[in-house]
């Protein structure tokens, strides 16, 4: 059971993964929540199977000439250093505190996109 578990999330987390939308959002908590895997640990999963599937998608992207590499600049560099300084952050910072911080951007990039698509259903009509 355990291992038709795994793969069934391993699945929803590469469906979002293919959809640009990263599969952590959804392989980070569910790997806490089932299996009851440290935060930290979740999240170094996440960035071995991110660095797998970003290079796929990103094949997948540059062939069907979906990548605006102007954009892709002006976005790598700063985020690039962010990340160092996050993940460094994350090293020494307590799993509960990860996991509250986590949920607290699901929570908001949730309530986000429930107003814009209010606003944008209220536009249309």
């Amino acid at each position: 059971m355990r291992f038709f578990l795994f793969i069934l999330i391993s699945s929803f987390s590469g469906i979002f993964a293919g959809m640009g939308m990263g599969g952590g959002t959804f392989l980070i908590p569910l790997l806490s929540l089932f299996f009851g895997i440290e935060q930290i640990i979740c999240q170094s999963t996440n960035v071995v199977c991110f660095v797998v599937l970003a290079t796929i998608c990103f094949v997948i992207y540059i062939k069907n000439k979906l990548i605006d590499f102007k954009s892709f600049f002006c976005v790598a560099v700063p985020s690039t250093a962010v990340a160092i300084f996050a993940s460094l952050f994350a090293l020494k910072t307590n799993s509960n505190l990860l996991q509250i911080l986590f949920a607290s951007f699901i929570i908001l990039v949730g309530i986000f996109y429930f107003v814009k698509t209010i606003i944008l259903m209220k536009k249309k009509n």
